[in-house]
């Protein structure tokens, strides 16, 4: 038993002389961090440089790439129609509905409610067409219309 305390104890002091070479070791060389604020002093307002930092521009492109997109908004296009008139936007002041836009029930187009709309009442409703011959086609057999795919509308 005694041999073997001496063999623990042994192993215990090689062990700590171990420790204390690596720690004298590490104290002896300067810490990272140490030579950071070496070479990089912090900065105050005393010892800052009062002149404007100086950068290198952002690289820029060539111009070998696609132009840009131009914006169409607030552009009419080509088959708009003409903004409304005065008389067109007291007719839709005039309309229980916003915006002014009807479906003719001839032929499910979306139609533009203007003063030269043509318009016909058939039972209290009142049905905006795209065309005065889509009218007079509606004219002729109304039931026919209310009855068919648009009737819902």
């Amino acid at each position: 038993m005694e041999r073997r305390l001496q063999t623990r104890s042994l192993s215990m002091k090689r062990t700590l002389s171990y420790l204390m070479i690596v720690a004298a070791a590490a104290c002896s060389q300067p810490s990272k961090s140490t030579q950071a604020k070496s070479q990089n002093e912090m900065k105050t307002i005393d010892n800052a440089d009062p002149r404007p930092a100086v950068f290198d521009p952002p690289p820029i492109l060539a111009d070998e790439g696609t132009p840009p997109l131009k914006s169409t908004v607030g552009i009419a296009q080509p088959d708009a129609p003409p903004p409304p008139t005065p008389q067109d936007e007291a007719l839709r002041a005039s309309l229980p509905f916003v915006p002014a836009i009807g479906m003719d029930p001839v032929d499910g187009s979306k139609i533009s409610i203007r003063t030269s709309t043509p318009m016909a009442d058939f039972k209290g409703k009142i049905f905006y067409f795209s065309s005065d011959e889509n009218k007079r086609t509606f004219l002729a057999n109304p039931e026919l219309f209310m009855k068919g795919a648009f009737s819902h509308l």
